[in-house]
């Protein structure tokens, strides 16, 4: 019943995570402006990196490269909208969320990209490769130490944050993201960050509850957008209010049917509410986000379960059997599913 349990902790976290970062509307010149200056601090903040020695030279040449992208994507006219435009398919998404089961107590790890966090990553898990060794706790120190003399960076605060992640020091993490809340209230993209960080029953930090409160906020001063509500999905999950992010992610639902993302993230957080039997409504959901993308993983994965319990063993193999073939030869979630084959295979009880 855990492993269940961290199954729809899992999927919600990781849906939550990916319509976070839903589009928004036609960029004003001020928020043009804001963004360009966000970016250009980043370099800058990078460039300081280089030169306390936390970033090799490929690490600092590929995150340049990546923000000098962005930069320059800035600069181009925005593409006409378009009707005949698809949606984006989810099956990438839905093979993510799987992967991430097994790490959702530990937070959306997948979030930690780029070299310097694979560095990091790897010279935890094995100090002894041959190649020269990266000591994660000497480059943590010097940004700790650049911080200390001038703490009024809030990317290099987040930084910090995902080092500390990294580092299993999930308070410290908390901490540090709690500053750089306190410095850019405004980025709301912190929170995605402080989601790897948060921990069941422990309060948000003062900087990050702002940030919260800003969210629910949101709500008040556009309660026709979509994008808020998401938002408000996310933030109330991160503080365990199950009921209230499913409420929230489905009135983004109500504004907005036509996203297929905000309906994953709608199905997903009823699921939450009861991962060990879903209700009539999640398997109505994900009946219907399959249709719209027949490789989605979280929906073969629900649907199969409910087809267990409805007596329909051959339906729930056949919705797990399409699952194992859509996961990585070597994704940690295969043996699980196996199990659930087995499991109908041999007339057991529910996986």
């Amino acid at each position: 019943m855990t492993a269940l349990v961290l199954t729809g902790l899992a999927v919600l976290a990781a849906v939550a995570w990916l319509v976070l970062r839903l589009p928004s509307p036609a960029s004003a010149p001020d928020t043009l402006a804001t963004r360009r200056a966000q970016l250009q601090a980043s370099l800058d903040e990078l460039a300081r990196a280089r030169s306390d020695g936390v970033l090799d030279e490929a690490s600092f040449a590929d995150e340049q490269r990546r923000l000098q992208a962005d930069m320059a994507a800035l600069a181009q006219p925005a593409p006409a909208p378009s009707a005949s435009r698809p949606d984006r398919t989810l099956w990438p998404f839905a093979l993510a969320v799987f992967i991430l089961l097994p790490a959702a107590a530990v937070g959306l790890y997948g979030y930690l990209q780029g070299p310097f966090w694979q560095q990091l990553d790897a010279a935890q898990k094995a100090p002894d490769a041959a190649a020269a060794p990266v000591d994660p706790a000497a480059m943590v120190a010097r940004l700790e130490a650049r911080l200390a003399k001038d703490g009024s960076d809030p990317e290099g605060w987040r930084r910090l944050g995902r080092s500390y992640v990294v580092l299993g020091r999930p308070a410290d993490a908390r901490r540090a993201y709690d500053r750089a809340a306190q410095l850019a209230p405004d980025d709301l993209t912190l929170l995605e960050g402080y989601a790897d960080a948060a921990e069941p029953g422990v309060a948000p930090p003062p900087g990050i509850a702002a940030m919260i409160a800003s969210v629910e906020q949101g709500i008040l001063a556009t309660p026709d957008d979509p994008r808020a509500w998401v938002r408000a999905g996310f933030a109330r999950s991160m503080q365990g209010d199950r009921t209230g992010a499913r409420d929230a992610y489905a009135r983004a639902h109500e504004l907005d049917p036509q996203r297929p993302e905000v309906l994953a993230a709608y199905a997903a957080s009823e699921y939450a509410l009861n991962p060990q039997q879903p209700s009539a409504r999640a398997v109505e959901l994900y009946e219907r986000l399959l249709k719209i993308n027949p490789d989605n993983g979280s929906a073969l994965w629900v649907l199969g379960q409910a087809a267990q319990r409805a007596g329909q063993p051959a339906q729930a193999r056949d919705y797990w059997q399409r699952l194992l073939g859509l996961l990585p030869a070597d994704s940690p979630m295969r043996a699980q599913v196996q199990r659930a084959i087995d499991t109908v295979a041999g007339g057991a009880g529910a996986p």
